[in-house]
């Protein structure tokens, strides 16, 4: 690249007419001092500056020395990262110029490959101390040795507490990809969508069955993004974006103000019900619910959890299932003050013979939301999270909270009669 480009008439003009136009605009004095210092060419002034977005123009000049630039046009552009080789930033402009010159272009077409940068910029820090975003570059091969349809799945999990993403291939995908990875084994492999490098994993392994594992990710989030990337190019066409439409997020709040309301309606006819039929021990029961919701919205905020429309569902299904194990405690109760016992003792015996029932009930809706769990995805595991830590917060204020408070009832005052 550097030697082509030594002998490239494009950049010789392009150096002659940066010359001229810089000794017109320097007086005598300048000049000699220009001279006298370590020449420097101006990549701002030979290619332009970089575009930060469609209304601002970064006005930094980029500096090269010229003498390393003469005799290496196109390595002096770029940096060492450890075993590949990084575009700074502000070099970009610069080197996709380059890219343009005809000589150039003539050379990646008889090596038959071609240059291509990744997607996404990185931070390097430079020996100085000081640090610098910059692009990887890659030398890819004219034409890819495997496309996305081959893929049926790409999956984004955790293994070992690391986040992987798990690739599996249909049979022709699979003798392809055996072939290439023994054939490239320490090599690495880039992952492409619209041209863009994604990634470009290094290949460890031969890999026989399709059965492939992705690692080196920042975070899941990042698995997550590859993952995509890899299941959209398994797409059998090119998708073209015909119309582009910004919805506001009206519609989405109309849906959440309806599902609060629905909670905030059912919980009232709940608590009025409760205390309506069951009296004294329904307040209990009322305060038993309250504390309940308030466990489940505290464990979800330590869950960083967001609370969608299924979620909220989850949520009338727990008040419903919290206020059904207080029914079947105090129907309990009210059958041992029928048979003649003690408010004290009906309170233990109902409490007793209403546990086994409840915990059977609540656990087998437990097993249902862990299913629902590991096997869901999206607003379904959304559901299930919520529903599995109120049926869970259910079973305790249920069998601890209210018990406890009619115990501290019962040991302060000589109880005749239950409230019930």
């Amino acid at each position: 690249m550097d030697r082509a480009l030594k002998g490239s008439k494009d950049l010789e003009n392009l150096l002659e007419i940066k010359e001229e136009a810089t000794d017109e605009e320097k007086t005598p004095t300048e000049t000699e001092t220009r001279v006298a210092d370590e020449q420097e060419v101006s990549l701002t002034e030979l290619f332009g500056s970089i575009e930060k977005d469609t209304t601002t123009e970064d006005t930094t000049e980029v500096l090269v020395d010229r003498n390393l630039f003469e005799e290496q046009p196109f390595s002096s552009l770029l940096r060492q990262i450890g075993n590949d080789l990084g575009v700074p930033e502000q070099n970009i402009r610069a080197v996709n110029k380059i890219m343009e010159i005809q000589d150039i272009q003539d050379i990646l077409k008889g090596d038959e490959g071609r240059f291509s940068m990744s997607k996404e910029k990185e931070t390097w820090t430079l020996p100085e101390g000081d640090s610098e975003f910059f692009y990887r570059m890659y030398h890819l091969e004219a034409e890819a040795g495997l496309t996305g349809g081959v893929i049926e799945e790409a999956l984004a999990t955790l293994y070992n507490g690391q986040p992987i993403v798990t690739l599996s291939m249909n049979s022709e995908g699979a003798k392809t990809w055996s072939r290439m990875t023994g054939a490239n084994v320490g090599r690495r492999l880039a992952i492409l969508l619209d041209g863009n490098v994604h990634m470009a994993p290094v290949i460890r392994t031969k890999i026989t069955d399709g059965q492939t594992q992705v690692e080196g990710f920042a975070n899941i989030n990042e698995a997550k993004d590859i993952a995509i990337v890899l299941r959209a190019g398994a797409l059998p066409a090119p998708v073209d974006i015909i119309e582009e439409r910004t919805v506001g997020p009206s519609l989405g709040q109309d849906s959440i103000d309806q599902g609060t309301r629905s909670i905030i309606i059912g919980l009232v006819l709940v608590l009025v019900f409760m205390v309506f039929y069951y009296k004294g021990a329904g307040l209990i029961a009322s305060f038993g619910l309250l504390w309940n919701l308030i466990l489940v919205l505290a464990i979800l905020a330590m869950l960083k959890a967001t609370l969608t429309l299924p979620g909220i569902a989850g949520l009338i299904l727990t008040v419903g299932m919290a206020i059904d194990a207080n029914v079947i405690i105090f129907e309990r109760i009210r059958e041992e003050l029928d048979k003649g016992k003690t408010p004290r003792s009906a309170i233990d015996s109902g409490y007793s013979r209403a546990i086994t029932t409840i915990i059977d009930a609540n656990v087998t809706t437990i097993l249902a939301s862990l299913v629902l769990m590991q096997f869901g995805t999206g607003p379904i595991r959304g559901f299930a999270v919520v529903l599995f830590w109120g049926i869970a917060t259910s079973m305790f204020t249920a069998i601890f909270t209210t018990r406890t408070i009619f115990n501290l009832i019962a040991a302060k005052q000589n109880l005749k009669a239950l409230s019930i």
